[in-house]
């Protein structure tokens, strides 16, 4: 018997070493917040900016003709797509359990999960949703989640395949950088720009240096639990207020921008996030 355990003790290792002599495609990297599964390894990675991804919140179904999730969310941002592969000693439900313990430690907000046949056709996530064939496994085996962490998106699905390996692949999605013209294109397109964040004004101020004749309103919401409607009030119309005046003292005319403070009310766009600020149009 000890010469058994003995003999088991050594082919982990074996399989151990083998697994760490393997490296990640080149130019790859980990997730921000979200390091990998023990001894894992990048096989595929790219990014890109989307402007419009389809966040699952629900399995994949064939719909009149059209393979899909039943439900989704559209989020347009900058997508990053990492498969690794896992060694073949794990198993997905154990990659799925350590990534849903991180996306805790981050209090994230799951917003689908689903395992086994109940997400629909491994198939279908491989070609279809994800386009890595290599995510085309046995139904069985897969998880799935979807899930919000601050201003991250993510997709995250493991499997294992019919030759014993296992792969998980997560997609990213983080805000994409803002720049002059992006603000210029969601305020032409949608009246309104969510400031990604608000002490880095350059792309407004280099927009409203190239529209010298363009007013804009700046509105703050704020909905932070357990604080009463006056104090949100106060806090968002100071926010709003502190980018306005870091406009002025960017040399932008005050008489070009107004202000406004909402508190819990949110008239622009559904958001996640419990604060923001917004430009508009005047």
């Amino acid at each position: 018997m000890r010469i058994q355990a003995f003999l088991q003790v050594l082919l982990m290792l074996l399989l151990s070493g083998v697994v760490q002599a393997e490296s990640d495609v080149s130019g790859s990297s980990d997730p921000r917040q979200l390091p990998r599964f023990p001894l894992s390894w990048i096989v595929s990675y790219n990014t890109q900016a989307v402007p419009e991804y389809a966040l699952a919140t629900g399995p994949m179904r064939k719909i009149e003709g059209i393979i899909s999730p039943e439900m989704d969310k559209r989020i347009k941002g900058e997508l990053t797509r990492i498969t690794y592969r896992v060694p073949d000693i794990h198993t997905p439900d154990q990659v799925f359990s350590y990534y849903l313990e991180l996306l805790k430690t981050m209090q994230a907000k799951i917003l689908f999960q689903c395992s086994s046949r109940q997400c629909g056709s491994s198939n279908q996530w491989a070609n279809n949703y994800f386009e890595v064939a290599e995510l085309y496994g046995l139904d069985r085996t897969q998880f799935f989640l979807s899930a919000s962490a601050g201003n991250l998106q993510l997709a995250l699905y493991t499997v294992k395949r019919g030759n014993r390996r296992v792969y998980v692949h997560i997609d990213v999605i983080e805000p994409l950088k803002q720049t002059a013209e992006s603000v210029a294109a969601d305020l032409q397109q949608q009246g309104f720009s969510w400031l990604s964040d608000a002490e880095k004004l350059e792309p407004l101020i280099d927009f409203m240096t190239s529209n010298p004749q363009q007013r804009i309103l700046i509105g703050s919401y704020n909905r932070s639990a357990g604080v009463g409607a006056d104090e949100l009030l106060e806090r968002s119309n100071n926010a709003s207020l502190e980018v306005k005046d870091l406009l002025i003292d960017a040399g932008i005319d005050a008489g070009r921008i107004d202000n406004i403070g909402v508190g819990p009310a949110l008239p622009v766009a559904e958001r996640e996030q419990a604060s923001g600020v917004w430009i508009q149009l005047r």
